[in-house]
């Protein structure tokens, strides 16, 4: 006689769902940590190339390229660093695109930059190897709402719709209105007013305003391997990172680590309270309120990343470290300047 036969019961399906879902979820962070360290990897691969290209147009001009053509009074065209490497990023084309003669972006709003802007095909141009694949814009390269693109004030706050970076360089320990942050710098004593690196006073390899001033190797005396040459930052932290504007894809140490200034327009910083302003252009230069809104300079020009714990960062002997976010601020400050005169052993970071 013939047995039937039996099936699984509910309670036994229920287990081997449950075991399923455990075994899932421990999969899943594994799978997901495995995806970031293949996207950090390719974010460090873009930085050695930056610096490497950086480093070349060393060899052929004999210094690094400089920030930005823009004078004490910010008047310039504003072409940066970013523009003057691409031959050495084997972007040619559009290098041979710029007139550097003519300001970065001259259409007086986004709408009509296609037909009055001669540069708009180059700041919509989208670089790659300006894009961190973990930072959410890798995706397009292009982001809406940029501002504080162009010298002029009406154009500076326009809004654009530009390629991005999430790459800057290094300004050094200098001061961005905080009395909290600005103690620890270097750049003067406390107290005494920022000038945001204009007339040639940074401490890094790069300045603001300052006529295309540029540094070298032989200005490094600190020690290459103990001075930034570039790292990271997101567009998502910092409202004005179109890859063609001189005036902010620099950043300075003294900012902590992975400050997140990440609110938008209209939202209000939880630290200030419901009464707090909201977040707009028109805090810009708020020293004391507004923080982590994405243009507010005071707390957007520091290195940021979307990797846990740290950010990535080119040396200027042209080599690429992750420095964790637990840094000593004071050996922080001492890596972003040039010619400091600190004392940093291996070990230190």
């Amino acid at each position: 006689m013939k047995r039937a036969s039996r099936g699984f019961t509910l309670i036994e399906l229920l287990v081997v769902i449950a075991i399923i879902a455990v075994l899932i979820s421990l999969l899943l962070p594994a799978v997901q940590s495995a995806r970031e360290a293949a996207r950090r990897a390719q974010c460090v691969n873009n930085l050695k190339q930056i610096g490497l290209a950086i480093h070349n147009y060393h060899d052929t001009v004999g210094s690094f390229p400089s920030q930005s053509i823009a004078a004490n009074n910010w008047q310039g065209t504003w072409w940066n660093w970013a523009s003057f490497i691409l031959p050495q990023l084997e972007n040619t084309p559009v290098y041979n695109s710029i007139n550097f003669s003519l300001p970065n972006i001259s259409a007086v709003d986004n709408a009509s930059a296609a037909s009055t802007d001669p540069h708009v095909t180059v700041w919509r141009t989208v670089i790659q190897a300006y894009l961190c694949p973990s930072d959410p814009v890798a995706g397009t390269g292009m982001v809406d709402n940029m501002s504080g693109l162009s010298f002029e004030w009406s154009r500076y706050t326009t809004k654009y719709t530009a390629a991005v970076t999430c790459y800057v360089t290094n300004w050094g320990d200098m001061k961005t209105g905080s009395l909290t942050w600005d103690v620890t710098s270097g750049e003067s004593p406390p107290g005494v007013p920022l000038n945001w690196g204009c007339g040639g006073v940074f401490r890094g390899l790069f300045g603001d305003c300052s006529a295309g001033k540029a540094t070298g190797i032989r200005d490094c005396t600190d020690g290459t391997s103990n001075t930034f040459l570039a790292g990271e930052n997101s567009p998502n932290y910092n409202g004005a990172l179109a890859w063609v504007n001189g005036d902010a894809t620099y950043a300075t140490t003294v900012i902590p680590m992975n400050f997140k200034s990440d609110l938008k327009d209209g939202q209000i910083d939880p630290v200030d309270g419901p009464s707090g302003p909201p977040c707009s252009i028109d805090q810009l230069n708020n020293f004391t309120q507004a923080l982590h809104c994405y243009r507010n300079q005071t707390g957007n020009y520091g290195f940021k990343s979307f990797h846990p714990g740290g950010v990535n960062f080119a040396l200027a002997d042209g080599s690429v470290r992750f420095i964790k976010q637990s840094i000593s601020q004071r050996i922080y400050n001492s890596l972003g300047t040039r010619a400091g005169g600190e004392i940093l052993s291996s070990d230190a970071y």
